[in-house]
């Protein structure tokens, strides 16, 4: 065999067992991530954090009826129409769409397929049947905390 069919032919195996790795690696995985219990995904790190109501993008708890959604640990805040700061999993626990607080009904809503929760997590209206987590809530001036 000469030098060049060599090369060649090593050339052609290591490609080959490139382009294989690749596709494995570009493959749907057969095991879905699992979730925590209220469709939150944090992987099991403690929540405990500060945001400052007054500072965007915080702004909206700053009035009553405003909400945000924490997309780093998938936490929902609201501020009530009462002013009562609440927390929940962001998460729909039956297909994991991000979900909305909705003041005037003191809810929160997935728009995904319709099924809504207490403030305090609880299933109110199917399809979901698991309830969300739900997170303490501290404020002292500006600054909120949300911890578990």
């Amino acid at each position: 065999m000469e030098r060049k069919d060599f090369i060649e032919k090593v050339g052609i195996s290591a490609a080959s067992i490139l382009i294989f790795g690749c596709m494995q690696a570009c493959s749907k995985s057969e095991t879905a991530t699992p979730t925590q219990p209220g469709g939150n995904n944090n992987n099991n790190k403690p929540i405990d954090f500060t945001i400052n109501i007054a500072v965007a993008p915080y702004t909206s708890l700053s009035t009553s009826g405003g909400f945000y959604v924490d997309k780093t640990n998938n936490i929902i805040i609201a501020r009530t129409l009462t002013n009562e700061f609440i927390a929940v999993s962001a998460v729909c626990t039956h297909q994991q769409v991000t979900l909305d607080f909705v003041p005037n009904d003191n809810n929160f809503f997935c728009s995904g397929h319709g099924s809504t929760f207490s403030t305090t997590g609880a299933v109110t209206k199917g399809p979901a049947a698991t309830p969300l987590k739900q997170y303490q809530t501290a404020i002292a001036g500006n600054i909120l905390r949300i911890f578990a």
